[in-house]
């Protein structure tokens, strides 16, 4: 029990100790105390959620570091040891004829028979199969 519900809890007890019958202001206060225990269950209902929701944020935070390290250390071509795979195996270093930007293509892209698009300048670097440039 949160600490609101056992304020509230203490309320409802000094209410029936008070044998608050039924002339108009003790219908209020029996209802003000009646809402209140609704939002105390709702408030702590909201801390269980936050506190859920912030190990959620801590274990997206460090798979989110791990990530980073990875991708650091491609970057600065030590290969991946957290994947377990060379990347760098497995993507193929081309220059664009129409802008000179190099551009890497994985290895599958090269087999399929569509057109290979430099990002940088939307011209085909590698034309579509059967395309006569």
């Amino acid at each position: 029990m949160g600490y609101m519900k056992e304020k509230v809890a203490y309320l409802r007890g000094l209410a029936d100790g008070m044998e608050i019958g039924g002339d108009a202001q003790s219908k209020l206060l029996l209802a003000m105390i009646e809402t209140m225990d609704e939002m105390a269950g709702t408030i702590d209902e909201n801390e269980e959620a936050i506190i859920e929701l912030d190990e959620c944020i801590d274990d997206i935070c460090d798979e989110l570091s791990d990530i980073d390290e990875c991708l650091d250390a491609l970057v600065d071509d030590e290969g991946c040891d957290c994947c377990g795979e060379d990347f760098e195996d497995d993507f193929v270093e081309v220059e664009c004829p129409h802008c000179g930007e190099t551009v890497y293509f994985d290895q599958g892209m090269l087999e399929s028979d569509e057109a290979l698009i430099c990002p940088n300048c939307n011209e085909p670097v590698i034309p579509k199969a059967g395309d006569e440039e």
